[in-house]
């Protein structure tokens, strides 16, 4: 058979369903990689993009992360569809933008009508286990459902330790689910507030401050509400505090992901991400959740797996929605519709998918306003505007030059800003699902207003 023939008969396997995941094959790169038999999806809560090494961070706080991400596809410029926990990692999960699934707000349970991410692997041969870190993603929101085991580890604001149990609890379930197909959905808290870690790595970020900022939820919370007042130098300390939880958490990332790879002798497709990021008095505010600025938004999404490319950076700017169907493709399973994620196989396969390039991205859901959902954000290519629901007013920023947003340029840019308000109009009409209200206890409540959250 000539070498054109067998070119014609690998292309016309490749259009089949299931072998969709190796869209990124040619026949000048050899055989097709088998499809992955374990599937780890790692979430970070409250990790910047900016504060790690693989994406240009000049202090020490990701050296293992690092190594993992050289080996790996890295997406530079990838936007969270909320500021916040739980409708970011409800998008996450689903595909949808929070408009879609209706996790807005701090009290409501995923519509049974959306389709998760493990339900879809579940049906497909996968044994699907998680375990988290956080109220936000327990039982009590439905975020559990397609799960065969799911366990929810408390967290705690004051916790200095690592989490360790996280660690171990996904590493035995490695170990025990080796002859299955296995999706492991791992939740790390570590890097949330209170900023705090073990003393050998805040020696190493630590100067000689001497002021008020201890890091603690409860002390940026009284900044929140005007009872403490932060300067630059408080600011750079709670950086500090920050950087060396980065740096604990990623002692951990070392153990889970050599078990991963000991476990699964690089047959192991694994997804690194944050849900959202982190203020430290860019616009002077401190924790997350308020606001689209991309200090908050913009994520790190780490992609290492068989026959994906190793040490790729990607530009393109994608969403955190992209994860579900590019997980799916990637093992072999065709994306259900409906999904307002991409997939983003072609980015570094050369396939041809128009518009990924100039794609319209969104951002919404903000809590711990006057209300919820008050800013919303509309980004396409390097434009992003912002725009406030109560006030009207509407922002934008030119992220090319500008891309801490600093200058607002809408005077100048009428035209750009009326083709995004526009695109945002539609956005907006998006019909708002039927949710079911989940009450807080006032202990629930409480306890999650000790974490940061706002009721």
């Amino acid at each position: 058979m000539s070498s054109r023939r067998r070119c014609f008969s690998v292309s016309a396997l490749l259009a089949l369903p299931l072998l969709g995941a190796a869209l990124f094959v040619s026949c000048r790169s050899g055989p097709r990689p088998s499809l992955p038999r374990t599937v780890v999806l790692v979430s970070i809560d409250t990790l910047r993009t900016d504060h790690l090494g693989c994406y240009g961070y000049p202090r020490p706080t990701s050296p293992n992360l690092d190594a993992f991400a050289s080996g790996a596809l890295v997406f530079e410029d990838v936007t969270s569809p909320s500021p916040w926990t739980l409708p970011a990692h409800a998008s996450l999960l689903t595909g949808v933008y929070p408009s879609r699934h209706g996790m807005k707000g701090p009290d409501v349970y995923l519509p049974p009508a959306i389709p998760t991410l493990a339900e879809t692997l579940a049906r497909h041969g996968f044994m699907t286990a998680a375990v988290v870190n956080s109220h936000r993603l327990s039982e009590h929101y439905g975020l559990d459902r397609g799960f065969r085991k799911f366990l929810y580890v408390r967290e705690n604001a004051g916790q200095r330790e690592p989490g360790t149990a996280i660690t171990e609890k996904a590493v035995r379930w490695l170990q025990n689910h080796a002859d299955k197909r296995l999706f492991l959905f791992v939740h790390y808290y570590d890097v949330h507030s209170d900023y705090a870690s073990r003393p050998e790595f805040e020696r190493l970020f630590r100067g000689s401050y001497r002021g008020p900022a201890d890091g603690t939820t409860r002390q940026l919370q009284a900044f929140r509400e005007g009872r403490v007042r932060f300067n630059a130098q408080d600011a750079a300390h709670l950086v500090d505090l920050y950087d060396a939880g980065i740096r604990q958490l990623d002692e951990e990332l070392k153990r889970l992901l050599g078990a991963i790879e000991r476990q699964a002798s690089g047959r192991a497709l694994v997804f690194v991400l944050s849900d959202h990021g982190e203020e430290f008095l860019e616009r002077g505010g401190v924790l997350h959740g308020r606001t689209q600025f991309q200090e908050l938004v913009r994520v790190p999404l780490i992609v290492r797996g068989p026959g994906l490319p190793a040490g790729r950076r990607i530009k393109t700017p994608v969403s955190l929605l992209d994860v579900f169907p590019t997980l799916l493709r990637l093992v072999g399973v065709t994306p259900p519709p409906g999904l307002d994620g991409e997939d983003l196989t072609p980015l570094w396969s050369g396939a041809s998918r128009p518009g990924l390039q100039d794609r319209v991205l969104f951002g919404e859901a903000d809590q711990g306003n006057a209300e919820v959902d008050i800013t919303r954000a509309v980004r396409r290519g390097r434009h992003k505007l912002h725009y406030d629901r109560l006030t009207r007013a509407s922002r934008l920023f030119d992220l090319e030059v500008d891309p801490w947003e600093r200058d607002d340029v809408a005077a100048r840019e009428t035209e750009v800003v009326a083709r995004l308000s526009e695109r945002l109009a539609r956005f907006l009409l998006i019909p708002a699902p039927v949710v079911r209200p989940v009450p807080l206890s006032p202990e629930e409540a409480e306890r999650l207003r000790s974490l940061g959250y706002a009721q």
